[in-house]
């Protein structure tokens, strides 16, 4: 167990500023992120299925996978790590497994989101978990832990699936539970983080990917963000610098891609097109 990095990200929940998250994935980039200066990391889910299959981020990562990549990031530095516990690899006795296993690995924070995962027959790919299923998910979540600076936050994608309103339902509930924090996806206005402030005193984490401004850090820590997190940036440049590099190495113009993003080249050597097609087909078919 990192205690250290524990109670680093206690205190940092605990004060009053706004932090940027960095995308932290094996243990170079954990001790980067820590000798920078930043103040919190993140073990993404995407990010893991990446690293360990070269798959999209479509549920095909286990909790096993997961606990030794997590263990692997946040036993090479005290930086407090956040990772990306999806929606808990199943049911609430899952979850509780869940819990355990990142608790053992080292994690300082997980999020669990109300999505259901892996993604049902015929059903969209973003359907929410009923506010029940999802307290009692919480509710097994804090059960299980058994270190009270392993902080759980709640994470939901209610605003970008739905209304502001139901974003609203679901924090009041989850605020009520006594978890330690909550996670929103895809908020990405000012008024809308001021709304949401007035319904919980809990800390926010917020994953906004693109270009939003939701105000200088002064101002969202004052609307409760304590962690803002933009995309994975650092990990999409290192897939880019490999391939640069490779191709360097090579010294030939035969399949050459130097214009391609490193979102393009993820897209590509993930094969997201084998998979979309394999869902179509599979999970989805029309």
């Amino acid at each position: 167990m990192n205690n250290i990095a524990r109670k680093r990200m206690r205190q940092l929940l605990e004060s009053d500023q706004c932090v940027t998250c960095a995308s932290v994935f094996d243990p170079l980039s954990i001790r980067m992120a820590n000798d920078i200066g930043f103040k919190v990391g993140i073990l993404g889910g995407s990010v893991a299925s990446l690293m360990n299959l070269g798959a999209p981020d479509i549920s095909l990562l286990t909790l096993s996978e997961l606990s030794n990549q997590a263990r692997r990031v946040c036993g090479a530095a005290n930086l407090p790590v956040v990772v990306d516990g999806d929606s808990g690899y199943g049911n609430s006795l899952n979850v509780m497994r869940t819990v355990t296993d990142l608790e053992h690995a080292g994690t300082a924070m997980i999020t669990l989101e109300d999505t259901v995962l892996p993604r049902p027959h015929n059903k969209p790919a973003m359907s929410l978990t009923s506010i029940d299923e999802a307290l009692d998910k919480l509710r097994a979540a804090l059960k299980a832990r058994t270190d009270p600076e392993f902080a759980i936050f709640a994470r939901t994608h209610a605003l970008k699936e739905h209304s502001l309103e139901a974003l609203l339902e679901r924090v009041k509930a989850y605020s009520k539970l006594g978890i330690d924090g909550v996670c929103i996806f895809g908020l990405t206005e000012k008024d809308k983080l001021a709304v949401l402030s007035e319904v919980t005193d809990l800390p926010l984490m917020l994953i906004s990917y693109g270009d939003v401004d939701l105000g200088t850090p002064g101002a969202m820590a004052a609307h409760n963000v304590r962690i803002q997190f933009a995309g994975h940036q650092a990990f999409e440049e290192s897939v880019k610098a490999v391939y640069l590099s490779l191709m360097q190495l090579y010294s030939s113009d035969i399949n050459m891609r130097p214009d391609m993003t490193g979102q393009d080249l993820i897209r590509l050597y993930a094969q997201t097109q084998k998979y979309s097609e394999m869902i179509s087909e599979y999970v989805s078919p029309a």
